[in-house]
């Protein structure tokens, strides 16, 4: 896992959630981390600083993806304010694995933070044949979403094999997409659970 990178991605909506994994497995990628259930919490603080300045902190808690939902482990990420170029988001990122997420969530919580989102989905990773693109494939409750990551010009390449345009990028986060979500439904929930 890279610690400290630059982040190139972009989501594509998902019509046919099994049609659009046999595509990609035809076009040769493999899977490279089977489906998995993410517990994502972003935390910012009181007055949502982190988000005027379109910065993200977020910790995301990978678990088994049938009950009770084990944890295989845990990640903490800060995400800088985002570039849009070319229908992709690019941003610094710099992550690391945790031990102990409830102790690093209590401590977050004593030096002021406070958890202003929480989102949850299904992830498979699949990676094409020598290639850097991480192609995901997010289940969420508002809908699935293969999510592109890696190089630009791999991005557009597999997007376009895909069946894609560049109108179909959608560069918002899951949080803004959950929150239109909302106001297109009449959903009150506050976080994106299943």
């Amino acid at each position: 896992m890279q610690i400290n990178q630059k982040e190139i991605e972009t989501k594509l909506p998902i019509s046919d959630l099994s049609s659009a994994i046999r595509k990609v497995l035809e076009l040769g990628a493999t899977v490279v981390e089977e489906r998995h259930l993410e517990d994502n919490l972003l935390f910012d603080r009181d007055q949502g600083q982190l988000a005027k300045e379109r910065m993200l902190l977020r910790m995301r808690n990978l678990k088994k993806p049938e009950p009770p939902h084990e944890e295989i482990k845990s990640i903490l990420t800060f995400k800088a304010a985002p570039e849009i170029t070319d229908g992709t988001k690019r941003r610094e990122e710099i992550e690391c694995e945790i031990i102990g997420a409830e102790n690093l969530q209590t401590i977050l919580v004593k030096l002021g933070f406070v958890t202003s989102f929480r989102y949850q989905k299904y992830r498979t990773v699949l990676r094409p044949p020598n290639s850097q693109l991480d192609i995901c494939v997010d289940e969420t409750p508002i809908g699935n979403f293969f999510e592109l990551e890696g190089d630009i010009l791999r991005i557009h390449e597999f997007a376009t094999k895909l069946g894609y345009t560049r109108d179909d990028y959608i560069t918002q986060s899951y949080v803004t997409l959950y929150y239109r979500w909302c106001q297109k439904t009449g959903n009150k929930q506050a976080h994106m659970l299943f």
